[in-house]
């Protein structure tokens, strides 16, 4: 097998064959997916450097980032604007909910932009390297969930220090976390592919993360919908993910069980046709590219 990949890219020539395996010219299973954990971890390990590679403070960003956030929308929502948000109608629990909220939404958001060029950016491994093009989304998905972990983990302690407990209910977290990251995968199968073949889309893609991110309760609570439009609640996968969220770490609830099993069954249906639309579109990227 041939392959020319760079060891600083992503490690020895020898690792890579051995990670690779066989030579495959053909849409690899979903099964198969699994037997690439190793060389998905080597390129989300360089993502997640090559974020902050060359800063001074380096990997303390994932954790910095967050904090200053969280102290800065504390200081203008709570302090200077004095908006309420919540059962309890504090001004000081905003902060909580709108960082729940945006830390939920950024990753979704950040993956979907990076994936719609992340197989134009990387022409060498389509035309001239036989390789499972079918990470290269991943790897995005993966590396933002990371730092998404990281950020709710700060908004964890940050309600703790604000309720005075710590709500066991916050070990729920593992299970809407991997639900978003099914239907994020596969929303990124699918703009990776047609971001080939519609290289507009990356522009498109600003417009319409925004409509989708005010059609999410992120700055006002889901309660605000007018009774009219209660359905985008439920039509929105994303709607459902972000209250969960707030209410097993700042309400102390487990997850609205049927709005969970909704965006669960969404995101295993997103997960695996976007696998399937990327495996079979993805035959014809050297010819578009």
């Amino acid at each position: 097998m041939s392959v020319t990949l760079q060891e600083r890219e992503i490690g020895s020539a020898q690792e890579v064959v051995r990670v690779l395996g066989p030579a495959r010219h053909h849409p690899i299973s979903l099964i198969d997916l699994w037997k690439f954990r190793e060389l998905t971890g080597l390129m989300v390990k360089r993502d997640l450097v090559g974020k902050y590679k060359g800063s001074m403070l380096g990997m303390i960003w994932p954790v910095l980032n967050p904090v200053g956030h969280l102290l800065l929308y504390t200081f203008v929502f709570s302090i200077i604007l004095k908006v309420k948000f919540g059962a309890d109608g504090s001004t000081t629990s905003f902060a909580l909910f709108l960082m729940t909220g945006l830390t939920a939404w950024l990753a979704f958001a950040e993956s979907l932009n990076r994936a719609s060029t992340a197989i134009l950016e990387m022409p060498n491994l389509v035309k001239r390297v036989v390789f499972p093009l079918e990470i290269l989304p991943l790897v995005i998905v993966v590396s933002s969930a990371i730092t998404a972990f990281i950020s709710l983990l700060i908004v964890i302690v940050g309600a703790s220090i604000y309720t005075g407990a710590l709500h066991p209910t916050v070990l729920f977290m593992p299970l809407i976390l991997i639900s978003q990251l099914l239907f994020t995968s596969g929303i990124c199968w699918f703009a990776a592919s047609i971001g080939v073949f519609l290289q507009d889309l990356r522009h498109f893609m600003s417009l319409g993360l925004s409509v989708w991110m005010y059609l999410t309760p992120i700055v006002y609570p889901a309660s605000a919908f007018p009774a009219s439009l209660k359905f985008l609640g439920w039509v929105n996968p994303m709607a459902g993910l972000v209250e969960d969220y707030r209410r097993i770490i700042i309400e102390g609830l487990p997850p609205d069980w049927s709005c969970f099993a909704y965006y669960t069954i969404v995101g295993v249906i997103v997960f695996v046709s976007g696998y399937y639309f990327f495996a079979k579109t993805k035959l014809s990227f050297a010819d578009v590219m």
